[in-house]
């Protein structure tokens, strides 16, 4: 199946901002190696291109899933297939975690973190107004204003009466 170029254009928004993420996270780390906080290896590459390709496919996994069950009719069919997708992407990323965290070849907390920053990059998106959720089309509505209304009944009548005095 191939995705479809709207889609596809949010994919590569989410993967720029994981990547963009994960630089950072190596610079942090790499800051913080040479205070000796934190150790700086192979083992945080591996664990954060490992979690970066998790999240990034975790969120081709929907744009896949959303657009495969678009056009089916059947509403018990399309709510079972997004929690079968939704079912199934959960514990892949929470295997992740298990392997992160109990494989020494990974550093757990480099390994992790990318797992959030699909949503990093979402809000930065929504903050910058570069990313706006679909909205359904108002009907316009008119609010016209007169340029010169008729003066009340009440004012006709007693205009130079003060209100509010006892």
């Amino acid at each position: 199946m191939k995705l479809q170029p709207e889609s596809k254009k949010e994919l590569l928004r989410i993967a720029g901002g994981t990547a963009f993420c994960t630089a950072i996270m190596w610079v942090l780390f790499a800051a913080l190696h040479l205070v000796g906080w934190v150790k700086f290896d192979y083992t945080v590459v591996l664990g954060s291109l490992v979690g970066a390709a998790v999240a990034i496919g975790n969120f081709a996994g929907i744009c896949f899933v959303v657009q495969k069950i678009i056009d089916e009719p059947d509403e018990k069919r399309r709510k079972a297939t997004l929690q079968l997708s939704y079912n199934s992407r959960m514990l892949l990323q929470a295997l992740w975690v298990v392997v992160a965290v109990a494989a020494p070849c990974f550093q757990p907390f480099a390994s992790v973190l990318p797992l959030f920053f699909p949503r990093v990059a979402i809000y930065y998106l929504q903050i910058t107004g570069k990313y706006k959720p679909l909205t359904p089309k108002a009907e316009p509505v008119d609010v016209s204003v007169e340029d010169d209304p008729e003066p009340a009944d009440a004012q006709q009548s007693a205009p130079d009466e003060k209100g509010g005095e006892t």
